[in-house]
């Protein structure tokens, strides 16, 4: 039986009556002391000064894995002490089978599946986020930004701290310093700081908390104990220096002799710094002057035949350490998220590809594929009063292409990109615990272009928004919400391109809440939503809108897809926490969410059920079912009359094995299926290996394969057609996809290690049985060769020099005159890649690193062939593509001032 309680907030907090505990938001919370050493105890994971004798143990920490509130199987005793310097947490970590403790090698921030200690620390106090510091068996680090609900996770920041541990015959001790520098923390001079501690012992799959948080409970940094008896520690000095030399080595085979911009081997170096200030103990400056990001890891390659761009998660250290700051709305915790959110701040936009093509005609051009970042800096801090700041400014170069004209021997060079600056500021205020907040964000963006050919970007684009969180009954419901609007400006030709994306098309021939204006100079948009949840207990449920006007548009430093909807949804999901005879755990919801163009057309009637597994085996695992009923399409003919979607079902599922074992297996499968024959199948599966301490290998498979109904390939005008004197031409698209991800890592010490990646990839469309869409609001075609008379060949078209094969269609045969006969070229296409990283990372000495790095990309592309060989692709050719290596070296050193 569970313990009441109050019993057991007295068990966590080690004391013999009710003084250690107070009142927090009308519940019981235990305080932990922290004392005061004139020494600095010798951080060797021993736990030997005598020092930490005086510090009153934690012992208290209670289950919620296997054995939700039980106490931890093996005892476990925290203590902490501070200086004027730093933060020091020791932990002795019982175990009554030291032989069996887990402690597994691998590089920084990286998961080890192992025995670990974790301390958390919400030195702001404001209850909504947390430093969190963990350390393995074997003295691998990792840290993470967290937020109170999970809406972020940031494990890029690298603060310099330090962590020893030791295993002896009563189990295993960690021992930590956190230099104050690198906390934030109010000025006053008795602090007050949020404390949690977790232990997780591998072989049992045991989590265990001080203080415990149930899974039935909403919330985790509002939850923490209260940290007491720091005092007087003032503004810690923080200023810190992190300069940069880099050295790169570009070696590829010229594909012409003639090209003077592709070079066997070519050479370049440079060299810049960041910069960390702590204008006080609660607000930091951070910069970057010519920063270099050659040691990222590269995105996956993928094909991308939506009518949308692809998102990409950012890698880049100074993008993504401490931008959580920018993150505006959220859905309060619950269940239900609209998946076209706008997203205000996308830092990918700052050193973006160059979006505009050279004017000059040559034989051979240079196109850089990012744009010269020349600075940026980000100021983010917690003043007093709860408020919470960011603001962050990046200064883009103009970006160049050259052109030769080897007939001329004569070089041009045109602009590409124009100078940009993008700023983004936020301010957010926390009350009443952390259960309150309503904050403010505003972004903008400039540009200067001197060419012409680049008047097709807006030269500015502002948005702003409000949102707010509140959140009661002891953290059982929520209500989350925001508001927002944008615009941008410029040269009528940007404009309409903006009002011609596929984010709305506003050339739409049959829309009636906008028109397309080509003489206009600016586009503006609103965007709203709003959630209200039941985020704790076993039944959970939540109720959401939101809305995306016409116009809305953020795209120039933010993220979207479509815009012109109105959505709703609600959920009601169940959550069983207690082991049973065959789980663990488990949840099930079920979800309706309709959504409309601003037309009124229905073009979502989802209805999805979902949830979660862990087995008695500790095995887990994931599934969907959904479907969609026909709805009107929007999108289908991309910019012409509305068409149909026809109904749809899906399925998705996923297991993972128990991660204990030394090999580990997770496989996902998904299925989609729609009334007019379209398909798609995806299948994923991974191996896990870890063979010793120092090494594991993890191999992920992945093949898809499907055949879409209607995949558009050109439109026609003509005077005679149906839809509104255009013809939207559409093949039925079979296509396949196959990849092969390898992640190897080996750690020689929790300071130095060595990380590959390599992928080989390929994909292939196949066109057949092209039609066009025969009637307005409908899925149904005029198949050429096949309807209408109509007729359909092959033919060879001049593409500039070439010529290319392609099809020829007499819409209405040749026995009629009244439509006009039209070609097109073969879409077919196939294409495949092999990218390979190596990573070789030593940090030689606290916050200093050394980068070696190799990377090695191939590729290929084949337009008009569509034919699908693993045989040949990954076997007979898979290196005979045009390799480009690209060795750097980037050393670093990190200086406190």
């Amino acid at each position: 039986m569970l313990p009441t309680l109050r019993a057991l907030l007295l068990l966590q907090s080690g004391a013999a009556d009710s003084s250690a505990l107070h009142s927090v938001d009308g519940r019981l919370a235990p305080t932990v002391t922290a004392v005061h050493v004139d020494r600095a105890p010798v951080v060797d994971g021993r736990l030997d000064d005598p020092d930490w004798a005086l510090a009153p143990p934690i012992t208290g920490l209670v289950q919620t894995d296997p054995d939700e509130g039980r106490p931890v199987s093996e005892p476990t005793e925290v203590r902490v002490l501070y200086d004027a310097t730093a933060v020091y947490v020791g932990a002795r970590l019982f175990d009554t089978a030291p032989a069996r403790i887990v402690r597994r090698l691998a590089r920084r921030d990286a998961s080890t599946h192992s025995d670990e200690f974790r301390v958390f620390f919400d030195s702001y106090h404001d209850r909504r986020t947390a430093f969190e510091f963990i350390v393995n068996a074997a003295g691998v680090k990792k840290d993470v930004l967290i937020g109170e609900d999970g809406d972020f996770d940031d494990a890029s920041w690298d603060p310099v701290w330090e962590a020893a541990t030791s295993v002896d015959s009563l189990g295993w001790t960690a021992e930590i310093r956190i230099p104050l520098s690198q906390l934030r923390f109010s000025e006053a001079p008795d602090q007050v700081w949020g404390v949690h501690f977790v232990r997780w012992i591998e072989r049992k799959q045991e989590q265990a908390l001080f203080p415990f948080i149930g899974k039935k409970e909403n919330g985790l940094v509002s939850r923490f104990a209260d940290l007491k008896g720091i005092r007087h520690v003032g503004s810690p000095k923080r200023l810190e220096l992190l300069p940069y030399v880099v050295g790169r080595g570009t070696y590829l085979t010229p594909r012409d002799p003639g090209n003077p911009f592709e070079r066997p081997a070519s050479y370049d170096r440079g060299a810049g710094a960041d910069l960390k200030y702590g204008m006080s103990s609660s607000l930091t400056l951070d910069a970057t002057l010519n920063p270099d990001f050659g040691q990222v890891e590269v995105d996956e390659t993928f094909v991308n035949l939506t009518a949308f761009e692809q998102f990409l998660e950012e890698h880049r250290p100074f993008f993504v350490e401490g931008t959580e700051i920018f993150n505006f709305g959220s859905n309060g915790g619950g269940a239900t998220n609209f998946s076209g959110r706008p997203l205000y701040f996308y830092s990918r936009r700052i050193g973006r590809e160059p979006q505009g093509k050279p004017e000059s005609s040559g034989d051979f051009e240079d196109m850089p594929t990012s744009t010269t970042i020349l600075g940026a800096a980000k100021l983010s801090g917690r003043p007093a009063g709860g408020w919470s700041v960011g603001v962050l400014d990046a200064l883009t170069a103009r970006g160049r292409a050259t052109v030769f004209d080897a007939t001329a021997r004569t070089y041009a060079r045109d602009e590409v990109e124009p100078p940009t600056n993008y700023f983004a500021g936020r301010v957010r205020r926390d009350l009443d615990a952390g259960n309150t907040s309503f904050g403010l964000l505003a972004t903008a963006m400039d540009r200067w272009p001197d060419s012409p050919a680049l008047d097709v970007l807006p030269t500015r684009a502002y948005a702003g928004g409000l949102d707010f969180f509140r959140r009661w009954g002891s953290k059982t419901y929520s209500l989350a919400g925001s508001v927002g609007a944008s615009y941008i400006g410029g040269d009528p030709a940007a404009i309409r391109q903006a009002q011609r994306s596929s984010n709305r098309y506003y050339q739409r021939p049959d829309a009636s809440s906008f028109r397309y204006d080509p003489t206009r100079t600016s586009l503006a948009g609103v965007s709203a939503d709003l959630y209200l949840n039941k985020v704790a207990g076993a039944w959970r449920w939540g109720i959401a809108g939101s809305t995306n006007s016409p116009g809305f548009e953020v795209n120039d430093l933010g993220f979207q897809k479509r815009v012109d909807e109105i959505a709703a949804a609600a959920t009601l999901g169940h959550r069983w926490t207690r082991p049973g005879k065959a789980f663990r755990q488990a949840s099930a919801y079920l979800q309706v969410a309709p959504s409309w163009n601003y037309d009124g057309d229905a073009i979502d009637r989802t209805v999805k059920t979902f949830g979660y597994v862990q087995f008695r085996n500790f095995w887990t695992g994931d599934w969907s079912l959904s479907y969609s009923p026909p709805v009107a399409d929007d999108r289908l003919t991309r910019g012409g009359p509305l068409a149909q979607k026809p109904a749809t079902w899906y399925a998705s599922a996923d297991v993972t094995t128990d991660s204990r074992a030394a090999l580990g297996a997770y496989a996902f499968a998904s299925l989609q299926h729609d009334a007019a024959g379209g398909w798609y199948l995806n299948a994923i599966p991974q191996l896990t290996l870890r063979p010793s301490a120092a090494l594991s290998f993890k191999v992920t498979g992945g093949y898809a394969a499907g055949r879409s109904m209607a995949q558009i390939v050109t439109k026609q005008s003509d005077p005679v057609a149906a839809t509104d004197s255009t013809r939207y031409v559409f093949g039925e698209l079979l296509q396949h996809q196959f990849y092969v991800t390898l992640r190897a890592n080996a750690t020689f010490s929790p300071s130095l290690s060595l990380q590959l990646y390599a992928q080989p990839f390929t994909f292939s469309g196949d066109y057949r049985n092209f039609k066009e869409l025969r009637a307005r609001k409908t899925f149904a075609f005029n198949r050429y060769g096949r309807d209408n008379s109509s007729t359909i060949g092959d033919t060879l078209l001049v593409s500039g020099t070439d010529t290319v094969p392609g099809y020829v269609v007499d819409p209405d045969g040749p026995s009629a005159s009244a439509a006009t006969r039209f070609t097109f070229q073969d879409p077919d296409f196939r294409t495949r890649s092999v990218k390979l990283n190596a990573v070789l990372r030593w940090e030689y000495r606290p916050g200093s690193t050394l980068f070696v790095v190799w990377t090695h990309s191939r590729s290929g592309y084949w337009p008009y062939d569509a034919s699908f060989d693993l045989n040949r692709d990954f076997q007979r050719e898979l290196f005979l593509d045009r390799p480009t290596n690209v060795l750097l070296v980037k050393f670093n050193y990190w200086m406190s001032l």
